[in-house]
């Protein structure tokens, strides 16, 4: 039997004197790929990229390389460019099958709702779309330039890379006036990366990412994927379970049980949304200032007045993308901490696997707060799930998905069904935290996946026990520093389980 896989990435930023020669690598790349994008967006571009195999070797047949370029860069081009049609297989698949009304419960339920969205914002703009095609074509940013499309890394023909000692060598072709060149880099490793490799099973064909700060200024990193073999345990017999719960007051709700115990509620929660909410405000402003000034500048028939209100409609763009980029950057980091806590909190207390409810969106969820709606339906679950995945796998944690059939509902002490008024749910037997109840829930079905709904009440003890939160005797896992954890619990805050136990955790070593 295979072991399973997990692949992370590590980016090494590029040194600013070979940027010039990225520059021109990045506009020849983007422009090449732009040009043969619109090629395949017909019928006959889908079903030849709809067969199996590497895109590069598939349209090589199909398109010659251009006079001037570099054999293996366009091999590169031609495998993006694939990339690229091909993650649209699956949405023009929907798109079709949502016209004809068929049924689409095999399909993402995330794409089916955002294909949902596009052809309600195209009806209402009156506008019939028979064909995928009608759609606008894509077009490519120009972040990337890939490579998989090469030879061997360290021996490839449009770009070479070696790692020895502390040391890492990057080679790469560039075009210049005089034709195409190598350049080339050498990167001291950082000790977090050196101690990745040593643990890797495999190094995959790194690509370059350009990214654009916050002070405006453009950088290009080296991006790095590795390959881990990863363990998972057999049985569960202790588990985190979790409800996600997201609104101003909270992100989710964790406890930990196993067969004779179970530990008090643990809360997760951010302030962070209030700072996200006034960004959302600020973005609602710009957009009327922007209307107002398009309007102007309609009316008016002076060109100097004419000309004074586009550049003021251009810095309202620019701030208006600088505030959305805001507003994405701190969803990031709120995801990325919750993931982190969540994970440490099951290794510390050690737990087998992370239990979590698995949603079906047949509409956009409609979670307690209607602010936080538009900030968490479209991103919040699937994006919690994949890094959740991610980070469990590398730390030997299973992720364990079941049904949310009644969960908030049903009384997780004697499984009768219950009354929900806001964050409490009312039973015959007590009241109780909804999404503590919820939780308890989720942990009873990832412990007896067999068992049958109604609940025998000794499965949850009446009381809580102490024993799961004293547990300083034991030999508690080195996972975290003291500095890291503070800084995460700037952005996550957790409850009942006190920060000063966690500050136990001296080492960073293990974990990421």
């Amino acid at each position: 039997m295979k072991k399973p896989i997990l692949t992370l990435t590590f980016e090494l930023t590029l040194p600013q004197r070979i940027y010039p020669h990225l520059d021109r690598l990045f506009s020849v790349f983007k422009s090449q790929v732009n040009s043969f994008v619109p090629k395949l967006w017909n019928e006959e571009g889908f079903k030849l990229l709809s067969q199996k195999g590497h895109a590069n070797g598939i349209l090589i047949r199909v398109f010659k390389s251009p006079k001037g370029v570099s054999h293996f860069f366009f091999r590169n081009v031609l495998e993006l460019t694939g990339q690229i049609i091909r993650s649209h297989l699956k949405k023009k698949e929907a798109f079709e099958k949502l016209l004809r009304e068929e049924d689409v419960s095999d399909l993402n339920d995330f794409l089916v709702l955002n294909v949902k969205k596009q052809i309600e914002n195209l009806r209402k703009k009156k506008r019939e779309v028979n064909s995928y095609f009608d759609l606008p074509c894509p077009t490519f940013g120009g972040n990337v330039v890939i490579a998989s499309a090469d030879y061997s890394i360290e021996k490839g023909q449009f770009r070479k890379l070696k790692i020895g000692g502390n040391f890492l060598t990057f080679e790469i072709k560039v075009p210049t006036p005089k034709g195409w060149k190598w350049i080339k880099t050498k990167k001291l490793l950082p000790e977090k990366l050196r101690r990745f490799l040593r643990k890797a099973k495999e190094v995959k064909s790194p690509l370059i990412k350009k990214e654009r700060l916050k002070s405006g200024y453009t950088i290009y990193k080296l991006v790095i994927p590795l390959v881990f073999e990863v363990k998972e345990p057999q049985n569960v017999e202790r588990v985190l379970a979790i409800d996600l719960s997201p609104s101003e007051k909270r992100l989710g709700v964790g406890v930990i049980v196993d067969d004779e115990f179970v530990s008090k509620p643990i809360f997760f929660k951010t302030k962070l949304f209030r700072k996200a909410e006034r960004i959302y405000d600020e973005v609602n402003n710009l957009e009327r200032k922007i209307d107002h000034v398009f309007n102007a500048m309609v009316k008016t028939t002076k060109k100097r007045e004419k000309e004074r209100l586009r550049k003021r409609l251009n810095h309202l763009f620019g701030e208006r993308k600088r505030k959305w980029l805001k507003i994405k950057n701190l969803r990031k980091q709120i995801l990325e901490i919750f993931t982190n806590l969540v994970v440490a909190h099951a290794k510390a207390y050690h737990c087998q696997a992370i239990a979590v409810e698995k949603l079906r969106f047949e509409s956009f969820p409609k979670w307690k707060d209607s602010k936080t709606l538009k900030k968490l339906s479209q991103w919040f679950y699937a994006k919690f799930l994949r890094t959740l995945e991610n980070k469990a796998k590398l730390f030997g944690l299973r992720v364990v998905k079941v049904s949310s059939f009644n969960n908030s509902k049903t009384c997780a002490k004697c499984g009768k069904i219950g009354k929900l008024e806001r964050l409490t749910f009312k039973c015959s037997c007590g009241t109780y935290d909804r999404d503590y109840n919820a939780s308890l829930n989720v942990a009873i079905r990832a412990l007896r996946p067999t068992k049958s709904k109604a609940y025998m009440a000794e499965d949850i003890p009446g009381r809580l026990s102490s024993r799961l939160v004293r547990m300083e005797g034991s030999a508690l896992l080195t996972i975290i520093s003291l500095f890291k954890l503070l800084t995460w619990l700037k952005v996550v805050q957790t409850c009942y389980l006190k920060p000063q136990k966690l500050f136990r955790w001296i080492n960073s070593d293990k974990y990421d």
